[in-house]
């Protein structure tokens, strides 16, 4: 038999495709990528969408496979498939199938993980509807009208076996659920979809001790919350941008929150570990983007492992493994230890570009590595665009912005006039992998920017661009293996300066989604005030140089 195509299909927020041919992944990307809304969600139309701009996507499939949540759009399922049906030449005998929103969570997590037994916990705000979920799990029987908010599972020699959900009736007036604790939280603070950031960057200023409010309940993986919090969740004082509470009090709030959410991940943790009997865990759902959280988890003694899509996004993964799997019964062969799953890109195309930007210039300089460095070394802010984008949500040096640690005034410079964005954001360090332990409290490898780790106390105050109030930073080592030219780039810099640590952060202007294209890196490039735009070989840069925006006499502070 001829190895199945396979197309996994997330229908819901962060839609998302990934292609694979039997157990190999052959690509992955999120559809914001190419309408540019953040978020997107799955959608009629997407299709022919990805036909046009990817065109690897087009090709005969043996199997796809989709899954939805807890919107309506699977009301409008036949159409969808009609869809799939008209812009793709299916093969004979294909099928067309779903599976529920947490099981391709878990498909996301247990296979990649590289554990051949371990548990489980996929948390977000909300799932499917209990009605779409077609395997057993304990307590299925009679119910109606609600939808999974947890699911907890154990999986030992290729077998899942479900061991828990949380169901709630979704009524906003009573949310229970871990996730739903957060979704509301951030709602109190900021507006629109992807906030949960900006909350645990606040929360690192505050003092939860501040707030008479209580732990979140939690009872065998199960949370509910106190109706203490869902008084607090009505108001709207809390709101960023109001002024009825001080920044002081906003920042008390959001760490008040923080610090319940890790204590009840925590319990459930330690709950699933005892009752399967591992200190393997995967985890995956929109809580496990909340690095400050995963790390208190890290440090209870578990071998953790988050996909770097944990989010809805990674769903579409999830739902082409389950296909090779259990639909063909093939052996995964994705070992997600890399995330540049975007489509290959040619990079040579960039000097015929290069025709339509008279305001620029492209060098193939003999040493990349060295002007590079050198450029950091002089203050100079960099964006890098590599083939095969991210495919999570954090930029990990295919697309990514890059400067030195050691000066404020980068963090000051990214965050205001290149991103747009909160002062109190933090800015991640790209680290040597080898060099680690040495800057942080920290062992091991975490090349997803998933943990936040503290500074050793000698480092403290040495590199704030990447430092947050409390001293920690959230991490991303780098090997030869995970990124040849960022981790010979640091390494050169390393030799300038003594440190193995610059800055990142991702590639893209305010309220706008990282690049995909060379046009969209060419194009944020020449609007932004950074210096240079680095696409292995080559170094573009302005014929007029980078004026510093303190200086424009249009700006005001």
């Amino acid at each position: 038999m001829a190895t199945p195509s396979i197309l996994g299909i997330n229908r819901t927020q962060d839609g998302t495709i990934s292609v694979f041919e039997g157990g190999k992944h052959i690509l992955s990307i999120h559809k914001e990528r190419l309408t540019k809304r953040k978020h997107h969600w799955g959608r009629l139309g997407d299709m022919k969408l990805y036909k046009e701009h990817i065109p690897t996507v087009n090709r005969q499939y043996d199997l796809i496979v989709e899954c939805w949540s807890a919107d309506n759009e699977i009301e409008k399922k036949e159409q969808y498939h009609e869809e799939l049906r008209r812009e793709f030449q299916l093969k004979d005998n294909a099928r067309i199938i779903e599976i529920s929103h947490h099981l391709s969570h878990l498909y996301s997590a247990f296979p990649p993980s590289g554990f051949d037994t371990c548990a489980v916990m996929i948390i977000d705000s909300v799932g499917s509807p209990v009605e779409h979920i077609k395997y057993d799990y304990p307590g299925k029987e009679g119910k109606a009208n609600l939808f999974e908010v947890a699911s907890y599972y154990y999986c030992h020699n290729g077998k899942i076996k479900c061991i828990k959900k949380q169901l709630h009736d979704r009524n906003p007036e009573k949310p229970n659920g871990l996730g739903n604790f957060y979704y509301k939280l951030t709602q109190c603070l900021f507006a629109g979809e992807g906030s949960e950031g900006k909350v645990m960057g606040l929360a690192g200023y505050g003092d939860p001790s501040k707030l008479d409010l209580p732990d979140l309940i939690v009872k065998e993986g199960e949370v509910m919350i106190p109706e203490e919090w869902r008084e607090a969740f009505k108001s709207t004082e809390y709101f960023y941008s109001s002024e009825e509470k001080t920044f002081q009090e906003k920042a008390d709030f959001a760490a008040k929150g923080q610090e319940v959410f890790e204590k009840a991940l925590i319990e459930i943790a330690a709950w699933l570990s005892e009752i399967t009997g591992t200190k393997n865990i995967a985890y995956a759902g929109g809580c496990a983007l909340n690095c400050v959280a995963n790390t208190r988890v890290l440090e209870q003694g578990y071998d953790l492992f988050i996909p770097p899509a944990p989010h809805d996004g990674g769903t579409s993964v999830g739902c082409a493994i389950y296909g090779a799997m259990e639909c063909f019964k093939l052996k995964n062969e994705f070992d997600w230890r890399f995330d540049y799953l975007g489509p290959e890109v040619n990079i040579s195309e960039v000097t015929k570009l290069m025709e339509n930007y008279p305001e620029l210039t492209i060098q193939k300089p003999e040493n990349l590595i060295e002007e590079c460095a050198n450029h950091i070394y002089w203050g100079k802010i960099l964006c890098v665009f590599q083939s095969h984008s991210e495919f999570g949500p954090r930029a990990l040096g295919n697309r990514s912005i890059v400067a030195d640690t050691r000066y404020a005034v980068n963090k000051f410079w990214i965050n205001t006039f290149i991103k747009g964005r909160e002062w109190f954001r933090p800015i991640a360090p790209f680290v040597l992998q080898e060099d680690v332990s040495k800057y942080f409290h920290f062992k091991g490898r975490a090349p997803f920017m998933l943990f936040t780790a503290f500074l050793q106390d000698e480092y403290k105050h040495k590199f704030p661009t990447i430092e947050h109030i409390d001293y920690s930073a959230r991490i991303q080592t780098v090997s030869k293996e995970d990124n040849a030219f960022i981790y010979d780039l640091i390494t050169k810099f390393k030799e300038k300066t003594g440190v193995g640590i610059i800055a990142n952060t991702s590639f893209n202007g305010k309220n706008e989604t990282m690049v995909e294209t060379l046009t969209d890196a060419i194009n944020c490039f020449v609007k932004h005030p950074i210096h240079h735009l680095v696409v292995p070989p080559f170094i573009i840069s302005k014929k007029t140089p980078v004026t510093n925006p303190l200086q424009l006499s249009s700006y005001k502070v």
